[in-house]
């Protein structure tokens, strides 16, 4: 029986406080007076998303909140009653990068915790106009016998990528354009009880299209 998914998004978060003294930070980059706007709000994601159902907000471990120090973050376990599926959600959104702080990628992260990377792929999902595309990272992993599946993103009102090596790119253009440098990690996590990965991958896709029109409504309301 595997952990629940609590056990396995905190067994791989508190090594993100090891890995921020080798992570390239956000101290790099050129200081520029931001404009003030309203964080998104994102504790009104609703628990109710489709068919998935959440019963309330877990919290991360105050060593991980110190280091990461995100300006809001929501973590929580939604599940499919039909199937029994769970899925987590870990959404921790930044206001700035022009300090020591920021979203850790789960790649590094992941594999810093123990979990082998058995795959890994950029995809594109299928969404609902005006985006129509949603870029996502998938990763597959094991540990212990121990199998998940991994999706995460990263999002603002302005854009939505996967691709990690032109994140900072785009966010410094966007400070010098809009003055602002907001960026939010978008992450699932969904533990593998199917010996066929697809089964898993299809129950996880559905929750992150579900959940996508729900953060562009979210970021468009930190204009």
């Amino acid at each position: 029986m595997l952990r629940n998914v609590k056990s396995i998004a905190g067994g791989f978060l508190i090594p993100m406080a090891l890995i921020l003294a080798v992570q390239t930070a956000a101290p790099h980059f050129v200081s520029i007076h931001e404009t003030e706007f309203a964080p998104p709000a994102l504790h009104q994601i609703p628990y109710q998303i489709g068919k998935w159902q959440a019963h309330g907000d877990e919290s991360l471990d105050r060593n991980v909140t110190e280091y990461l120090r995100p300006d809001e973050y929501v973590l929580r376990n939604y599940v499919d009653s039909s199937s029994g599926a769970t899925v987590n959600l870990f959404l921790a959104y930044f206001k700035s990068l022009q300090n020591a702080w920021g979203p850790h990628s789960p790649s590094i992260c992941l594999p810093g915790a123990g979990w082998l990377v058995q795959s890994f792929t950029e995809q594109s999902l299928d969404v609902p106009p005006p985006t129509k595309s949603l870029p996502v990272n998938k990763f597959l992993l094991e540990q212990s016998g121990e199998k998940i599946l991994v999706l995460y993103w990263y999002q603002n009102n302005r854009r939505i990528w996967a691709d990690e090596s032109q994140g900072k790119f785009r966010l410094l253009k966007d400070l010098a354009q809009y003055h602002r440098s907001d960026i939010s990690l978008v992450r699932l996590i969904m533990p593998m009880r199917q010996a066929d990965p697809t089964v898993e991958y299809n129950r996880c896709v559905d929750f992150a299209k579900s959940i996508f029109p729900v953060l562009v409504e979210r970021f468009a309301s930190s204009n």
